[in-house]
């Protein structure tokens, strides 16, 4: 039996964020938009690790300050537009995919209605074990609910969760092409400099790579720190993560660059 004294104690823990006394829920929940962060997250570090990769490359071939600027250019502005394009594609279609499923499940319920309470029973029994006077009991206090008899049936019979989500395709595609083009200025910084203001002398090349490496690390770094935080996980964890994929994406085309530029 819950008693009062057992509510008290469990909200004595750390994990627990209930105000007992005032019967108030004070649990912190990630807000209803944390899908535009996981699409910047994804194209921002799509756009670091892709461009640093083309950098990295250019530079070990000891290519010049701007002929990498313009390959990287016309790189960042393409991988851009077919991320955010690839973005829209796939979303669309899994959009069209929910909908048309949903569009059925609304249909059977409305017309078999007791097709679809005894899939649920089935489901209940044989998947959770209750017994059948439970199941049967579930299914006719869920079915009260037509909107969640049918989302809790989407779950229970596809697997696909409908969510309350009022961004689109098309405006995720747009943060995502966005997130990409941003971030994918980073490993360019340097280069940028130092095609308008450098000269055409490949010495100047290394340095100018060692300061692009370290503008790229802290840009990976910055944008994993706050998903972590974000995410209320560690923050310096994810930072690390993020940095060390940059490392080695970045060592793998510039050796790679180096060993090519010698055949």
């Amino acid at each position: 039996m819950v008693t009062r004294e057992s509510l008290l104690n469990s909200a004595r823990l750390p994990e627990c964020r209930h105000d007992v006394e005032s019967g108030l829920h004070t649990e912190h929940h990630l807000p209803g938009r944390s899908s535009y962060v996981k699409t910047m997250v994804f194209g921002g570090l799509d756009g670091v690790l892709t461009m640093f990769a083309v950098v990295s490359g250019a530079a070990g071939a000891s290519v010049s300050a701007k002929k990498l600027v313009y390959l990287s250019i016309g790189s960042l502005l393409g991988s851009s537009f077919s991320m955010g394009f690839g973005e829209y594609v796939s979303l669309k279609a899994e959009s069209d995919f929910v909908n048309s499923e949903k569009a059925r499940e609304e249909r059977e319920i409305e017309h078999c209605p007791e097709l679809e309470k005894k899939e649920m029973l089935d489901i209940y029994m044989n998947r959770y074990m209750f017994s059948r006077l439970d199941a049967m009991a579930l299914v006719d206090v869920s079915f009260r609910n037509k909107d969640y008899f049918l989302r809790h049936m989407m779950v229970e019979e596809l697997g696909i969760i409908l969510e309350d989500d009022d961004t689109t395709p098309l405006k995720k595609s747009f943060i995502m092409s966005f997130s990409f083009l941003v971030m994918g200025l980073f490993p360019l910084g340097g280069y940028l400099l130092l095609a308008m203001f450098g000269k055409e002398d490949s010495d100047e090349n290394l340095p100018t790579f060692a300061f692009t490496t370290f503008f790229t690390l802290l840009g990976a770094a910055t944008l994993g720190f706050f998903k972590g935080k974000y995410l209320k996980q560690n923050g310096f964890k994810s930072a690390l993560n993020m940095t060390f994929n940059s490392i080695v994406v970045g060592a793998t085309s510039y050796v790679f660059g180096l060993l090519l530029s010698m055949v």
